[in-house]
């Protein structure tokens, strides 16, 4: 014991003079800024720079802490570094998990988490039977900070300089566990490494630490960490870091603190794992009833138990800090201590635990953001999908909570994910202008609410207006109109005018009717008084205060008929685009029929026809005793045959269609010269 004493005297002096030469102890790093965080004992309580922790709470002067053993985790053997891989990479990588860690911290913080154990030989990792489990004795994998001699590995060192900086910007103390059983005996010269890990934190600047030399020292230790030499250990630390530095060691589940250890340390450390809640009240109690206990009383802390909240209240209740202990398993997803460890609050376990931190240590409530990210226009009648993502003061995201969007009156509820995005669709029904948009949260008995609002642009709804009426129209006839108004080409479109036009200029002729529940509109024109030939049609919607303008047009063929009797082609020749001959004396030959020959004494012209439509028959008689017409119009309706026949003096026929012929010049009554022309549209069918 005065070896121990007599060097640890001496590396304090050198200390206190490498410090005041401007030196760096351990690893080698920069000067930096005083903590933030400033963690002090006063009887048996704790304070945060110069406050009680967690004031007006159950938990006030406590630590309510977690064991985040594995937060710079590393193992350096290459044999069962792949045990620890993660899921999406197959592959372990250090950095990541204390990145991960880091980024939950905020919200450890905001639940009232004051103190996190993270290991410098991290914890048991291995939770999953058969294949991983942590034996007895010397663990295969190598999980240290210390080299074998004692020195310090910078990568780790580096990790945990994160890990305390982030620490102290959220007002979170760090216990750092020195030494863990299974890995202590990887580090051949113990001393030493604890003198370079005391120095290492000195030189840091860090004012938000506490330090557990080593877990359980009864658990197996060599003599140097065990249990009979740890008040030794303790004293080490507290001189070598002049007083800096806040010690204590812990004792496996149950186990009692020796008296020597008790005196010496500046808090005690007690373990609640496998203890049922009588049992951890009866260790604290059997603790405060220790003779050294009661001549110098300091704050106790459970810093290691279990997942039982029974445990954790009656701790509280008897003012003493608790400490969540989760080993999970390997599976990224349940507990703290087997990595890949999944450092959200994701399981029943794991939410059950920071809620009751939440109302024992945790503020009264946690101001929240709520911040509009989804479009801020949409077509009137079109569904639109409003969003917003909430997180809390810190930015980290809320998952499963409602938000409310209203747009004007109109409102749905979105409910938060896992990256605190909410979304709904709601279909705006108001007139094309500008309304309020809101999202709010009402928050909850531990959050506050919060709100966003911005203006939104109704935007008239796209309009397609189709047109589907006649384009074939009879000179003299009613040309029958008909326009299909729909929303984006789908829905129909009721109640609304649409305006026909037919032709142009001084001659059109208009009509207007309402879109029925179909979406379509239908009016006629009687009487057409167009130019023959080819013209054209408009439909037009003139738009309103919810859709836009829409207009559609086609091309129109207007036709005459002769004003009594008509003429005939065969269905052979009435394809579009088709020179015919409609009237001649040589007409069989120059129209072959479906239904076999035409008479020869048939020339083309049917003096009586049955009705002006497809389907009805017509008569005529031989050569031209029919009596056709002197002239024909430049655009001509004409039968279409299937068949002729002749009776007696008698000759009839069918009508398979009727099509439109533009006419040549050279038409005369008698057969000698032809009526010719070419197939320009379709009357029927």
């Amino acid at each position: 014991m005065k070896r121990y004493r007599s060097i640890v005297a001496l590396a304090v002096a050198l200390l206190s003079a490498s410090i005041a030469a401007g030196l760096q102890p351990g690893v080698g790093r920069a000067i930096v800024p005083a903590s933030q965080t400033v963690v002090s004992i006063q009887g048996t309580r704790f304070l945060i720079n110069g406050q009680l922790t967690s004031p007006g709470k159950p938990a006030e002067g406590q630590l309510l802490n977690t064991r985040m053993a594995q937060a710079i985790f590393d193992d350096d053997n290459p044999a069962s570094v792949a045990d620890w891989a993660y899921p999406d990479t197959h592959a372990w990588d250090p950095q990541r998990n204390t990145n991960e860690f880091l980024a939950m911290l905020p919200t450890y913080a905001e639940h009232g988490i004051r103190m996190i154990t993270v290991g410098l030989q991290g914890g048991c990792p291995a939770h999953t039977p058969p294949a991983l489990t942590c034996p007895g004795g010397d663990h295969p994998w190598i999980v240290s900070a210390f080299n074998a001699d004692g020195s310090l590995k910078p990568a780790w060192m580096t990790r945990l300089d994160q890990v305390i900086r982030a620490a102290d910007r959220y007002g979170i103390v760090v216990m750092v566990q020195f030494f863990y059983h299974g890995q202590e005996n990887k580090v051949a010269d113990q001393f030493t490494a604890v003198n370079n890990i005391t120095d290492w934190l000195v030189s840091g600047g860090y004012r938000n630490l506490l330090v557990e030399t080593a877990n359980e020292c009864n658990a197996g230790f060599s003599t140097y960490l065990d249990c009979s030499n740890q008040a030794n250990v303790v004293k080490q630390v507290q001189d070598r870091s002049g007083g800096r530095l806040k010690v204590s060691v812990s004792f496996t589940g149950g186990g009692m603190p020796s008296e020597d250890v008790i005196s010496q340390e500046d808090l005690v450390l007690l373990h609640g794992n496998g203890l049922t809640t009588p049992q951890l009240a009866n260790l604290i109690d059997g603790l405060k009833a220790k003779a050294a206990y009661q001549a110098n009383p300091k704050p106790v802390v459970v810093n290691e138990d279990s997942t039982n909240l029974d445990n954790m209240n009656a701790s509280v209740a008897a003012g003493v800090s608790w400490g969540y202990l989760d080993t999970g398993v390997n599976n990224y997803v349940d507990g703290y201590q087997s990595p890949p460890v999944n450092w959200t609050i994701n399981t029943d376990a794991k939410r059950a635990f920071f809620d009751n931190v939440l109302r024992l240590a945790g503020p009264n409530s946690v101001a929240t953001r709520l911040a509009l990210t989804g479009p801020s226009s949409g077509d009137y009648h079109d569904s639109v999908t409003l969003a917003a993502d909430l997180h809390d003061q810190s930015g980290n995201p809320l998952a499963g909570l409602p938000v409310v969007f209203n747009l004007g009156a109109q409102s749905c509820t979105g409910i938060t994910d896992a990256a605190g995005a909410a979304a709904c669709a709601i279909t705006p029904s108001v007139v094309a202008g500008t309304v309020a948009l809101t999202a709010t949260f009402a928050g909850t008995a531990l959050l506050q609410p919060s709100s966003a609002a911005t203006s939104f642009a109704v935007t008239h709804e796209e309009t397609v207006l189709g047109y589907t009426g006649d384009t074939s129209i009879l000179l003299g006839g009613t040309a029958h109109l008909v326009g299909a108004l729909r929303e984006d080409a789908r829905a129909a479109i009721p109640g609304e005018a649409v305006s026909f036009t037919l032709g142009s200029g001084a001659s059109a002729q208009t009509c207007t009717a309402a879109t029925d529940a179909n979406g379509n509109a239908a009016c006629p024109i009687a009487g057409v008084n167009q130019p023959l030939g080819p013209g054209s049609i408009t439909a037009t919607f003139a738009g309103d205060a919810f859709y836009r303008p829409a207009s559609a047009s086609a091309a129109t063929i207007v036709f005459a008929i002769p004003l009594s009797g008509t003429f005939v082609i065969s269905d052979q020749m009435a394809k579009p685009g088709q020179t015919v001959t409609f009237w001649s004396s040589q007409w069989s030959a120059a129209n072959p029929l479906s239904g076999g020959a035409a008479p020869g004494s048939f020339k083309g012209f049917a003096a009586t026809v049955g009705g002006f439509g497809c389907g009805t028959g017509w008569a005529s008689r031989p050569g031209d005793s029919a009596a056709p017409p002197s002239t024909v119009p430049s655009y001509m309706a004409v039968l279409v045959a299937t068949t002729v026949s002749k009776s007696g003096s008698g000759v009839t026929g069918n009508t398979m269609s009727i099509v439109i012929v533009k006419t040549d010049t050279g038409y005369a009554s008698d057969p000698g010269h032809p009526g010719t022309g070419t197939v320009v549209g379709v009357v029927c069918p």
